[in-house]
Order: structure tokens, then C-alpha cells, then sequence
């Protein structure tokens, strides 16, 4: 009789294969309480291992008789192969390959990987650190790559690793690398594939106890060293916080990162997915799913999907209702990347439409130029090789409409804006405020394409100067970091563009050079106060007739007077000497009486709120910018950019 034995676990196949003579007359012996075919599997898992001598499953390959037989204490027992559990469910039977979409380069780079170790041309055991936002795929891209290949894969938490009890996970750790040595040596051909998950709770390396588990760990990967077709896999949302000791170059020798889907990508996930809920949608109905969506990894598209489907679920009314559907899902659930970190994200509801910035006509145009005609229209700046500015600067006095300006933007639906204040970013700690920065540009390149807005940035990244004191070089290091990250931004021009910076500051004189430059902060403008009536009357004019908060007034020549009685007010100021008149009507004419604002109202209004501008402030401001040159021209919209996009 031929047989295979499948044991329990590695360790048990080690101990029997020293043994093989005793280990057929195990195998008869068990055999004798069973009837047995050709090409039959006896399961003995249900006996106990004093029974079953850890022995899970025993194969039947060829037996004396073509028909069912029963074995006796003469009957010859061949055995032909040992293996354990794990290799016969993942190399054998080989697991089950699920589709993936949208990460061909990612599964291309692993493929290659892991066929080198099998073929022998990496003599030394391969270390890949896989980095990527949470939900983006990366213990799934690891799971189909090992099913395709069909490797041995131990796939674990770290988490689920770290006890309580002093050494229980050094020594989980040494068993872990120990069974997959056995493995090896059990079989020539088999690759070990070790992934360790949420690798940042086991490898930082802060505690007394973690220090313990990253020495041990350190020593498991010095003892594989030599076995080539043993592969380590760490997959991680927070490489900042794995200990620099893995970094080295004999350590993860291998950096793979799994981004947020570009737009096309979406659009392959959006139609993979689609397949398997098996739905039919018009290709025009997944473009715009995927525009809406920008910073969605495949868990947050496929969440998406399915409440669209479970409220859709009358199919004629399906290709109807799905954009609608989306629009009020995508709103109650956004992306993952954009739900914790450092910064705040503007929605949609919270943005300032184009008609809300009274008063910045000029301004506005100069800054569609650099967000979203790149967003708009790639094909042109890709037609003269010409990449999207990385960086704006918004300077100008207090109050006049830098920040809204920004929030604007975010009215684009395919577009992720965040925001920070500069005092969000510093901490007293060592080493804080340069994490926080980096943290801030890795969220943002995560979401791309996106807007990231950093408030005040002059009380961040001063001057460098020569007779600060006291400082220890903090000035000096935050800058740096701040410098590394914007080099580190590349945009895209094939998706539109990728991050763009945009920073604002009332003075900016104390910001460094090295920013100003061209391939930092490429165009800096100058957001100016409403010096004309005009002006003032257009901010008065969007205040009054907002749309979400209208304020009724009882003639619209008021505006006119008031916008002459206002020199030196700021946006910010009109605003208030609306809320103060409306005050006024509410004090006067009684709470429930009131009906409009009228003209003596605003004078009263007036004679509390004070201009915040000077004359000094402004020649200032306006000295300044016809220094530096800067971008304070009247730009003239033409049509020829579109009709190159056509």
C-alpha cells in the first residue's frame, strides 16, 4: 500500500521522519480500524494525539485490491511522502486566489521577488517591509501573490503576538521562525512566506519590553539568514514608528508602498467589484463613481458599493439612482485616510463657493491657475512637458480672504483638501515637530490628488538667522524637515496633479528664502485688501445676499454708502459691521418686530467696529510685493488652454 502522511504540524514531521520504520507500523496500525479505496483521504483528526500519534490525515494513493479493503498486521505500507498540515492545504491543495484589482505593479514586483528565492538567485533570506494606509490591500495583495505562487505563508498578528507574561513572545517569535526552517528542510522547493501585520506594535522598540522583542527578533532574522526561500513580510500603516535598527540595508532589504487608488485604478476596483456583486453599470457611471471618490481605498469602494446596492436594490431603478445614491454615501462615509491624522479635512459642505469671495476676482483667477487648471486639464500641461506649481503662497493683511480662498477649492468634487494651523504642528518635545510636519505630508500624498493648506506658516518656518539663541537648532531642523518634504512632492501630470501647498501669513518677510524659490513655493500672490469701494461693495454685496444666511435689508443703496464710509475695513471687518448692524436692528426695533436692516443701523454698527487696516500697513504690503515681483498682475482668461485640452 502507498500512503502519504499529512502530520499535525512541522515539528511532528521532523520527530517522524528520523523514524520511518516505526512510523509504518504507526500508520498499519491505525489503518487496521479502517476501510480503505485507492485515492482516498482517512481523516483522523477526530481521534485524540494519543490515537492519531499527531497525524491529521493519512492519503491513500494505491492499495493490493481495486476495491475496498482492510488492512492486516502483513499488509507492506510504502510511504512515500510527509508533509504537514499547512503544506498540504497551501503548497499542495494550493489556497484559493482572490481577484485583486488596481495594484498590478505591487503584485508584479512580489511575483518576481518570491520567484528569485525559489529559483536560488538570492543566496541570503529576503526581508520586504510593506508599507501602506490601512484598508489599502496590503495582507490581500500578500495573500493572492502566495495563493498564484503557492507558498507556505503563517500569517500573523503582532498584536496578537505581544503577552503580558515576561518571554512568551520572544518565545512565540523563535518557535514562528523555527517551524518555518523545518519547513524548508522538509521540502526543496517549498517558500516560507512569515508576515507579520501592524509590524509598528511589535518593532518600535520604545519600551523596555519592546527593546526585548526587537532584540529577539533581530536574532530570528540573523539565524534565517542563509535560508533563500524563507521570506519576511512586515506590513505597516506607520513606518516612522519601526525601530531605525530595521531599516538597515541587511534587514528589509525590500520597501514596497501601496498608495491610495489613482483614478484609474478606481476604475478598475469599481468595475472588479461590480463583477463579483454581479451588477451591470454604463462605463460612463464608473468614471464618475471614480471622480467622486478621490483618497478611497479598496475597502472604502467596496463599503461604498454595497450600501449603493443595498439601497438600490430595485434593478430598473439601479443605474438611475446609483449617482444620487453616492453623492449621499460617499458624504456619510469618507475615505479611511481622511478619518484620524494630523490636520483637518474641508468637505464639500463646508466649502466657500466661488461666489463668497467678493472683492478677489483677480486673485482667485491667479490661484485657478495653480490648483485647478492643472486638476482640470492634465493633457495641457503634459502637451509643454510643464509640471503643476508644488507650492502657493497667499500673503496679505489680516482678514482678507486667504482662508476662504482655500476653502473655495474644496467645492471641487475630486479633490481632498487639508488643513493645519501652524500651532497644531509645534510641540516642546524633541523630535515631535518634525514628525507631525512628515506625518502631515505622508497623509496628504496618501489622498492625493489633494490641497494641503498650512495656516500662519511664518510662526514655523522663520527665518534662519545667525543671532537666535537658545534655540539648540530647532529653527534649523524644522525648516529642514519642512524643506525635505516639499522636495519629496511629485506631480503627476498624467492624473493632474498630485499635492500642492499652499500656505498662508501676514508676514511674509520672516519666511526663509530657501522656500521661496522656484520648486517650492513656485507662485506667491498677494491677496490685498478692498481699497476701492467697489470692492467693499461687492463683499457687502456677497454678505448680505448669502445664500444659507440672507440678511434683509430695507434698500440696496445702503450697501453703496456703507462700502464709501469703510476705507481701510478687511473682508473680515465688513463681515463684522454686517453682524453688528443686524445687532443693532435686533436691540432697536425688538426681537420680534424687527424686519430689515436699514441705513441708521449701519451707522450704528459704525461707531463700534473700527478699520484694522492702516494706511502704513498697506504701503507696507505693497512695497514688499513690488520688491520681491511677485505675482500681482491682472491675468486675462483666454480659451486656448481648452481648446488644447480638446
Amino acid at each position: 500500500m502507498v500512503v502519504s502522511i499529512i502530520f499535525k504540524d512541522v515539528k511532528y514531521q521532523d520527530i517522524w521522519s528520523k523514524n520511518t520504520t516505526k512510523l509504518a507500523d504507526v500508520v498499519r496500525h491505525i489503518l487496521r480500524l479502517y476501510v480503505v479505496l485507492n485515492n482516498c483521504i482517512v481523516n483522523l483528526k477526530k481521534l485524540g494525539s494519543k490515537q492519531n500519534f499527531n497525524i491529521d490525515y493519512i492519503l491513500i494513493h494505491k492499495t493490493d485490491c481495486k476495491n475496498a479493503a482492510r488492512i492486516s498486521s502483513e499488509t507492506s505500507i510504502m510511504i512515500i511522502k510527509t508533509m504537514s498540515t499547512i503544506q498540504f492545504y497551501h503548497a499542495e491543495i494550493g489556497l484559493e486566489i482572490k481577484p485583486l484589482f488596481g495594484m498590478e505593479p505591487q503584485v508584479t514586483c512580489l511575483k518576481n521577488i518570491i520567484k528569485a528565492a525559489r529559483n536560488g538567485c538570492n543566496p541570503l533570506c529576503t526581508m520586504i517591509l510593506l508599507i501602506g494606509p490601512s484598508s489599502s490591500g496590503k495582507t490581500c495583495l500578500v495573500h493572492h501573490v502566495a495563493a498564484s505562487l503557492k507558498c507556505i505563508i503563517f500569517n500573523l498578528i503582532s498584536t496578537d503576538l505581544i503577552s503580558a507574561d515576561p518571554g512568551s513572545t520572544e518565545l512565540a517569535i523563535r518557535d514562528l521562525f523555527k517551524r518555518a526552517q523545518l519547513l524548508i528542510k522538509q521540502d526543496s522547493k517549498t517558500v516560507c512566506i512569515i508576515m507579520f501585520e501592524k509590524a509598528e506594535s511589535m518593532l518600535n522598540g520604545k519600551s523596555t519590553n519592546a527593546k526585548r522583542i526587537c532584540a529577539q527578533f533581530q536574532d530570528c532574522l540573523s539565524s534565517i539568514q542563509n535560508y533563500c526561500r524563507i521570506i519576511v513580510i512586515a506590513t505597516t500603516s506607520m513606518p516612522h514608528l519601526i525601530d531605525t535598527s530595521f531599516k538597515q540595508g541587511s534587514r528589509f532589504s525590500y520597501e514596497i508602498y501601496i498608495g491610495i487608488p489613482s483614478e484609474k485604478d478606481r476604475v478598475k476596483l469599481i468595475k472588479g467589484m461590480l463583477r463579483t456583486l454581479n451588477l451591470n453599470i454604463q462605463h460612463k457611471t464608473t468614471l464618475s463613481l471614480a471622480k467622486l471618490t478621490p483618497g478611497y481605498t479598496a475597502a472604502d469602494l467596496e463599503l461604498v458599493l454595497k450600501e449603493i446596492c443595498r439601497e438600490s436594490c430595485i434593478a430598473s431603478e439601479l443605474e438611475n439612482g446609483i449617482l444620487s445614491n453616492a453623492i449621499l454615501l460617499i458624504a456619510r462615509h469618507p475615505a479611511s485616510s481622511l478619518k484620524s491624522g494630523i490636520g483637518q479635512v474641508i468637505t464639500k459642505s463646508e466649502s466657500s463657493p466661488d461666489i463668497n469671495l467678493g472683492g478677489l476676482t483677480n486673485v482667485k483667477l491667479m490661484f485657478d491657475v495653480c490648483i485647478k487648471w492643472p486638476l482640470m486639464y492634465p493633457k495641457a500641461f503634459k502637451h509643454f512637458s510643464v509640471p503643476p506649481p508644488k507650492g502657493v503662497l497667499l500673503y496679505g493683511p489680516p482678514g482678507c480672504g486667504k482662508t476662504s480662498l482655500v476653502r473655495s477649492v474644496a467645492s471641487l468634487a475630486n479633490l481632498n483638501v487639508l488643513t493645519a494651523m501652524a500651532a497644531e504642528l509645534y510641540s516642546p518635545y524633541l523630535g515631535v515637530t518634525e514628525a507631525n510636519i512628515s506625518q502631515l505630508f505622508q497623509r496628504a500624498r496618501a489622498n492625493i490628488p489633494a490641497v494641503l493648506f498650512i495656516d500662519e506658516i511664518d510662526s514655523l518656518v522663520s527665518c534662519r538667522s545667525e543671532d537666535k539663541k537658545g534655540s539648540s537648532g530647532f529653527d534649523d531642523r524644522v525648516l529642514s524637515t519642512f524643506l525635505v518634504e516639499m522636495d519629496g512632492i511629485t506631480n503627476d501630470t498624467e492624473y493632474g496633479q498630485g499635492v500642492v501647498v499652499v500656505a498662508a501669513t501676514n508676514r511674509p518677510d520672516k519666511i526663509d528664502t530657501a522656500l521661496l524659490r522656484p520648486g517650492r513655493f513656485d507662485r506667491q500672490i498677494y491677496v490685498q485688501p478692498p481699497l476701492l469701494a467697489e470692492e467693499r461693495f461687492n463683499i457687502l454685496h456677497t454678505i448680505i445676499n448669502n445664500s444659507e444666511q440672507s440678511v434683509p435689508i430695507s434698500d440696496s443703496s445702503i450697501l453703496n454708502k456703507v462700502a464709501l464710509m469703510t476705507n481701510y475695513f478687511s473682508a473680515a471687518d465688513l463681515a463684522n459691521v454686517v453682524k453688528e448692524a443686524v445687532l443693532s436692528c435686533l436691540t432697536i426695533d425688538g426681537l420680534e418686530t424687527c424686519m430689515t436692516v436699514k441705513k441708521e443701523h449701519f451707522e450704528d454698527a459704525l461707531k463700534i467696529v473700527k478699520p484694522s487696516l492702516s494706511k502704513k500697513q498697506i504701503l507696507w504690503y505693497k512695497n514688499f510685493s513690488s520688491e520681491k515681483k511677485i505675482n500681482h498682475i491682472k491675468i486675462d482668461c483666454c480659451d486656448d488652454i481648452e481648446q488644447l485640452e480638446m
